[in-house]
């Protein structure tokens, strides 16, 4: 980490606060704008060294790292459930956030206290992969690998927060129990954010195709969403305070639910900025809106900015759709426009350009078949959410009906995972 003396930092900002002043005298507006830039430069200086200095050389005089721990600690975050192990973000009051490794079973829960004996490590980088940074962004700055795990306490009573997950839960199981693998866990994914339990084959070949986004909870999500959500309550001939209310709500909720990732908190900041433009009458801008997410999001955060692939790929893509695709538009204009096919080739070749050096840089590997794959399973999207939504909260009441509602899902799914594995296996699907 580069740390900046705190000399410049004061220096920034007093050169800033009286060029402003400046400017303000000459009333020259552009130079207002400038000075007002350099103040905020100085304020992101600061908050970024403010919250990497937290960062501990060392967690306990009195600890070596490496050398076996006994502490106990409580189940912070969504236990993070792979195909052959899980991971639990305990929070301890000595080694603050400690990220433990184990098995899948026996099973713990959000909110549970458990007492962990074993090994803590610092996290070590592979394969050119940055690890100790990415855990850093989360606070996270020791592993427990396999420990002895006792659970001390299970809270009876609940917050919002354990509510929504068991919610998750139970989605997620419904869907299990009317869809056979791979549609169940590709559905989960993109319904919820559950993408973690993706067969290996199945993400190999998103991954050819450049598709991964699709199950990636992100703004197309969240917009399809939003707009289902506006459309029925319209129908509905609700207030528009209420809908704004109901709109706004159930966007936090789905943002918790989805695991809060970059690319989710960036669209559920810009998508209720246009939900509120529109309450009140104002126009949206969405290069403004942009602006305001990243800037919400790096002074909660500012390790996002650096050390997040999400967090990049997201922005540099919703800016693709914003500059770009305008531009493609008219390039495309002579093309027909069924099932979107215009639109979704000008958002596809939008965000891949704009994504193109991230992902390069990151993964080494560039799809050539990615604008045709999106193009054809973009369009059903749409309608597969729709269905899988229903079904699944129908599923809720009768597991019957969710088994009638699922079945135009069904087909779609089938459909968009034949796509994806006919083009993955092509010759040069990727290089």
């Amino acid at each position: 980490m580069i740390k900046v003396p705190i000399t410049v930092m004061v220096g920034i900002f007093i050169f800033g606060f009286l060029f402003l002043i400046f400017s303000f005298f000459k009333k020259d507006r552009r130079k207002i704008i400038f000075g007002f830039c350099i103040l905020m430069l100085a304020f992101g200086v600061w908050r970024s060294h403010e919250i990497m200095s937290r960062r501990p050389s060392e967690i306990s005089q009195s600890f070596i790292v490496g050398q076996k721990a006994d502490f106990n600690g409580a189940v912070v975050e969504e236990p993070d459930r792979r195909s052959d192990f899980a991971q639990y973000v305990l929070k301890n009051e000595r080694f603050g956030r400690i990220l433990v490794k184990t098995n899948l079973y026996p099973e713990y829960f959000y909110g549970d206290i458990l007492k962990i004996s074993g090994n803590l490590e610092k996290p070590e980088n592979f394969s050119g992969f940055d690890y100790q940074n990415y855990l850093a962004k989360d606070n996270i700055f020791l592993i427990s690998r396999n420990p002895e795990i006792t659970l001390l306490n299970r809270p009876e009573s609940l917050n919002f927060y354990a509510y929504l997950l068991i919610l998750k839960k139970n989605f997620i199981a419904i869907i299990d129990k009317i869809l056979s693998e791979p549609k169940s866990s590709f559905l989960a994914a993109l319904l919820v954010g559950a993408r973690r339990t993706l067969p290996d084959n199945l993400t190999s070949a998103f991954n050819i195709t450049g598709t991964s986004h699709i199950v990636a909870i992100s703004g197309y999500n969240i917009s399809i969403i939003s707009i289902m959500m506006l459309n029925f309550l319209s129908y509905l001939l609700l207030p528009r305070r209420l809908i704004f209310w109901i709109v706004i709500i159930s966007i936090l909720m789905f943002t918790l639910i989805a695991g809060a990732g970059a690319s989710v908190v960036r669209a559920a900041i810009m998508g209720g900025l246009l939900v509120l433009a529109g309450r009140e009458g104002r126009f949206y801008l969405v290069t403004n809106a942009i602006v305001f997410a990243g800037a919400a999001m790096l002074f909660a955060n500012p390790y996002l900015l650096r050390y997040d692939t999400g967090f990049q790929l997201s922005f540099l893509a919703a800016l693709g759709l914003i500059y770009l695709a305008p531009h493609f538009n008219r390039w495309f204009a002579g093309l027909p426009n069924f099932l979107s096919f215009r639109a979704n080739l000008s958002a596809t070749l939008s965000a891949q350009i704009m994504t193109f050096p991230i992902i390069f840089w990151e993964f080494g590997r560039v799809s050539l078949v990615a604008t045709l794959a999106n193009v054809l399973i973009l369009p059903a999207i749409p309608t597969t959410m729709l269905f899988g939504f229903l079904s699944g909260l129908s599923g809720f009441i009768s597991l019957k009906i969710a088994e009638i509602l699922i079945l135009p899902a069904w087909f779609l799914l089938s459909y968009q995972i034949f796509v994806v594995k006919i083009l993955s296996i092509l010759p040069l699907a990727s290089i």
